[in-house]
């Protein structure tokens, strides 16, 4: 695996673009949109922007850091069948379903970017803690006709897969002399999750699972790309950073720098 860009610093490159479409909508979005990296000169009430992990989600609120919030958000993202819509309005987020408007858990999550499965019976949300800087999760969500309904665990595998990579891996080549005794006195941090694709339809996700981007963790911004199995949480397979970037792209997943080391 490779180490990558701290979370903080690829938060603030996925939203601060310059020079992109900006949004004159004054109406929430519908279903015949356009997604954008849109940055702040973008009217984050309406603008209908990607996700800043992944090019397949849609950001629910806007925001641009830790404390901001935007309570004049206005949102509807629709499912791909265009039966189920995902309403936001402030910090009320509402699932739409035949007429009938279903509570959600979005509204209290930061940051939170939502990706439909293509078959418009599953969805994911990718959200943040304190913003940028996390702690990040992924909960997966079925669609049924009254509402959601969460499937609990699916990323429970990749953090403990990471964990016990970080603990099986050499000691990085700068903490091998001069530096071993501060390296000693970092932790195995939990990992972050962070939702980039659905796969096989809605029966598996790819996620990725990333060691903090703050100091006092070994190993910071290193990350590993899981294939999983909704239902059973099952890892189908693991990828490391540049493979995965080969294979899947590089719009969907964290950003990999050269010249450090594989776990």
């Amino acid at each position: 695996m490779k180490y990558v860009l701290g979370l903080a610093l690829l938060f603030l490159l996925a939203v601060s673009s310059i020079g992109l479409p900006q949004s004159t909508n004054k109406e929430p979005a519908t279903n015949n949109f356009k997604l954008d990296r849109c940055g702040k000169k973008s009217d984050r009430r309406y603008a209908v922007c990607r996700g800043p992990w992944s090019s397949k989600t849609v950001s629910l609120f806007n925001t641009w850091a830790s404390f901001d919030t935007n309570p004049e958000r206005r949102l509807r993202f629709p499912s791909p069948d265009g039966k189920k819509v995902i309403e936001v309005n402030g910090f009320h987020v509402r699932l739409r379903i035949n007429g009938k408007a279903f509570w959600t858990p979005f509204g209290s999550m930061h940051d939170a970017e939502v990706g439909w499965a293509p078959d418009s019976t599953r969805l994911f949300v990718t959200w943040s803690e304190t913003g940028e800087l996390g702690a990040w999760h992924v909960q997966v969500f079925n669609v049924a006709d009254d509402g959601l309904i969460e499937i609990k665990g699916v990323t429970t595998s990749a953090s403990k897969d990471l964990l016990l990579r970080e603990r099986r891996a050499p000691i990085p080549r700068w903490a091998r002399h001069d530096y071993r005794p501060m390296w000693g006195t970092l932790d195995y941090c939990e990992p972050n999750i962070v939702g980039s694709q659905w796969l096989n339809s809605s029966s598996e996700i790819l996620v990725s699972a990333l060691v903090g981007p703050v100091g006092g963790c070994k190993y910071m911004g290193d990350f590993e790309v899981y294939r999983i199995e909704v239902v059973t949480g099952k890892i189908l397979q693991a990828y490391p950073a540049t493979e995965a970037h080969r294979i899947f792209g590089d719009d969907d997943l964290p950003i990999v720098l050269d010249g450090n080391e594989d776990l």
